[in-house]
């Protein structure tokens, strides 16, 4: 049996994180500022993009499941859920030292390589490049986003649900994962204001890490229980 608080806190918190958010930002505020573009072609924007973010997590979900779904039926099913557990409560315990001391070394953020590739790609203010920019958010954003959700497959796969249902869990969590990028949207949209919802992602960044971190670790009580 799935608990759906624990799946949606899961989701929102995850939603919530400060890669996620800080790029979303990013890439609204470039079309408003640099590329000069009107309200209603960033919305369209703004929501291919996080169409594809929903789309490329589901897929990357789905691929979790299915690897933790047959290492647990192999030899090494016994030692898989502590190597999961463990790694989801290490990540957890990261994002707590990064909210209470952000300077110490090791974190979970996106690379400075991927941040590169993604400045490039909002040059070209499009359909196509919004999506893409999309995938590679998503791509490049895995050291702050993965974590917690290999955790939430890793429980999925040991809850023993039909196929059908596992996929319903899925589409569930992103589309709750998704909710926070389409508040931003529409809240620079209607304010236009980049530097307003930066300087808000600054100033709750250490907190909504912490809560990542505490969340990690309950999620890897879940799977190693």
């Amino acid at each position: 049996m799935i608990n759906i608080p624990a799946l949606t806190g899961a989701a929102l918190t995850n939603g919530l994180n400060p890669c996620g958010i800080g790029m979303m930002i990013t890439f609204l505020g470039y079309l408003m500022v640099f590329a000069g573009k009107k309200k209603d072609k960033v919305l369209l924007l703004g929501v291919v993009y996080i169409w594809s973010v929903f789309a490329a997590y589901l897929l990357i979900g789905l691929f979790f499941y299915g690897a933790a779904f047959y290492l647990q039926r192999l030899w090494i099913a016994q030692y898989f859920k502590w190597i999961i557990g463990i790694g989801v409560a290490l990540a957890g315990s990261i994002q707590i030292k990064d909210a209470l001391w952000p300077n110490l070394p090791i974190h979970l953020r996106m690379g400075d390589w991927g941040s590169r590739v993604i400045e490039n790609l909002l040059r070209k203010a499009s359909v196509p490049m919004a999506a893409v920019t999309g995938l590679a958010t998503t791509a490049f954003s895995t050291p702050c986003m993965l974590p917690l959700y290999v955790g939430t497959a890793t429980v999925l796969s040991n809850a023993g649900l039909p196929m059908w249902q596992v996929l319903l869990y899925f589409i569930y969590y992103n589309l709750i994962f998704i909710g926070p990028l389409f508040v931003v949207l529409f809240i620079m949209v209607q304010s236009k204001d980049a530097v307003m919802m930066k300087e808000w992602s600054h100033k709750y960044e250490k907190g909504i890490r912490g809560i990542m971190g505490v969340v990690m670790i309950f999620v890897s009580y879940l799977i190693v229980r």
